[in-house]
C-alpha cells in the first residue's frame, strides 16, 4: 500500500512540474485541486479523520507545498531548456 501511495505521489508531482515546464497555471490548478480531493477522501476513508482536523490540515498543507515545489521545480527545468535553445548557434 505504502508503495502505491508513493507511486500516486510521483504521478501528481509529475503532472505539477509538467504544468510549470509548460507554463500552464490553470492546468496546475486543476491538477492540484484533484490531488488534494484525493488525500482529503483518502483521509476520510482510510483514517476516518475529519478534514478540518489538525492532521489533515497539515497533511493538506504538505500536499500543498509539494505540489508548489514541484510546480516551481518544473518551471526551472522549462525556462532552463528554452533558454538552452534560444542560445543555439546555427550552422553557416
Amino acid at each position: 500500500m505504502v508503495m502505491f501511495l508513493i507511486a500516486v505521489l510521483a504521478i501528481w508531482m509529475f503532472g505539477c512540474a509538467y504544468a510549470g515546464y509548460k507554463k500552464r497555471f490553470g492546468l496546475f490548478v486543476i491538477i492540484a485541486l484533484i490531488g488534494m480531493g484525493l488525500n482529503t477522501l483518502w483521509m476520510t476513508l482510510r483514517f476516518d479523520a475529519p478534514p478540518l482536523s489538525s492532521p489533515a490540515l497539515t497533511a493538506h498543507a504538505a500536499a500543498l507545498l509539494y505540489a508548489f515545489g514541484a510546480l516551481g521545480v518544473g518551471w526551472l527545468i522549462g525556462r532552463l531548456v528554452r533558454s538552452f535553445r534560444s542560445s543555439r548557434v546555427d550552422d553557416l
